[in-house]
């Protein structure tokens, strides 16, 4: 294990290497530690293809000062690897990305990070295991689905010691796939934007378009079972808003609708409708979780009239 860590007054952040004994896969972690002596709870964060330890950090931050430790992934292969064409092209390395394989793997990967953070000295006295949540972006949310409960490929791979789930960019390859949603049993919150469909990954000839249509991003949320389930649904926002933090734009296209000058918005208003969610679910400064009626008030005030937030 390789680190690297920097003081943030009361906080600390640790990046570090890791490597997963069962599938050899060397995974990068990013390790925010909150501020307090207490137990806390724990979210996995997940991000999108081609993105590293910086994705999300906008709402990662946010979770972090709320009390949580959030530790996000550069999964390998799908990760910030993926720019690496020394000896190979993107499209080839988008091709070794989309293989089967990998969505199983990263599974793997985000499953093998509880556990660490569950035993390694570093973090796990402090690591409350009734109060893990998972959330991801993207590829991260497909992860995230997974884990909390939608079967791949026939198989279960679901991990229990999960207790909420969060999907920003929640995708289906049809509306029909996405019925599988009702094998999940656990409080979930799909986020989306009114633009977030297609982008195109890279430029020229090696580019590829990815994503899913709309319909399909809300099919996710509509074949949860009721009760615990959650949608919003942000006006003005294109699928890379919810990459929570600048990015190449040579790497990304974005919706011509949708501005840049926009994001900073758009990304405090996910951190004050997301946290609320954790703090139900996952409970708050070591207490138990807010009231769900809390909650949703909390989420109801952050919002703009033209968003759609569905509390079920």
């Amino acid at each position: 294990m390789t680190r690297a860590a920097r003081a943030q007054g009361a906080l600390r952040t640790l990046d570090v290497s890791v490597t997963d004994p069962l599938t050899q896969r060397d995974i990068g972690l990013r390790v925010r530690t909150p501020a307090g002596e207490g137990r806390a709870g724990l979210i996995v964060y997940s991000p999108g293809i081609g993105c590293g330890l910086s994705a999300g950090q906008a709402w990662c931050e946010a979770w972090r000062e709320a009390g949580f430790f959030v530790v996000t992934l550069d999964h390998p292969v799908t990760g910030s690897g993926l720019w690496e064409t020394a000896g190979t092209t993107l499209r080839d390395n988008l091709a070794r990305a989309l293989a089967v394989p990998q969505y199983g793997l990263r599974v793997a990967d985000c499953s093998h990070v509880i556990s660490l953070c569950l035993t390694t000295h570093e973090i796990s006295g402090r690591v409350d295991p009734q109060r893990i949540g998972v959330a991801g972006h993207s590829f991260g949310a497909l992860t995230a689905q997974s884990i909390a409960g939608q079967k791949l490929g026939g198989q279960d791979v679901s991990d229990s010691r999960v207790r909420a789930a969060m999907a920003l960019s929640p995708g289906s390859l049809s509306v029909e796939r996405a019925k599988s949603m009702s094998n999940v049993h656990i409080p979930f919150f799909c986020v989306t934007g009114d633009h977030d469909t297609f982008v195109t990954i890279g430029s020229g000839q090696d580019s590829m378009v990815l994503g899913s249509p709309l319909a399909n991003r809300l099919a996710v949320f509509d074949n949860l079972p009721q009760g615990t389930r959650q949608l919003w649904v942000l006006s003005g926002a294109d699928h890379m808003t919810f990459a929570g933090e600048p990015f190449d734009p040579s790497h990304y296209s974005r919706d011509p609708a949708v501005s840049v000058a926009g994001d900073p918005q758009a990304w405090a208003r996910i951190n004050a409708v997301t946290t609320p969610f954790w703090h139900h679910y996952l409970g708050q400064n070591g207490d138990a979780g807010i009231d769900r009626s809390v909650m949703a008030e909390r989420m109801k005030r952050a919002k703009l009239p033209q968003d759609r937030l569905v509390i079920d």
